[in-house]
């Protein structure tokens, strides 16, 4: 997975394109990008789903889109 394919994740969760333009790898879920519970969810589901890895994006680590390209890969 790559920063291209997360970016259009983030877009079908309900991230704004607009915002999302933006956004580098090292942009935080929370911090920079405001994504709420529902949409945190929703961005795990689809990542775990396509690549069949378990983990989870809640806790007290803000994950920045590198780290997820990371985790998932």
């Amino acid at each position: 997975m790559d920063f291209d394919s997360i970016i259009l994740l983030l877009s079908e969760v309900g991230i704004p394109k607009n915002v999302l333009s933006d956004a580098d790898g090292s942009w935080q879920l929370r911090r920079d990008l405001s994504l709420s519970s529902a949409e945190t969810v929703a961005l795990q589901a689809r990542l775990q789903q396509q690549t069949g890895k378990l983990f989870s994006l809640w806790g007290n680590h803000d994950y920045s889109l590198d780290e997820i390209i990371s985790l998932v890969n």
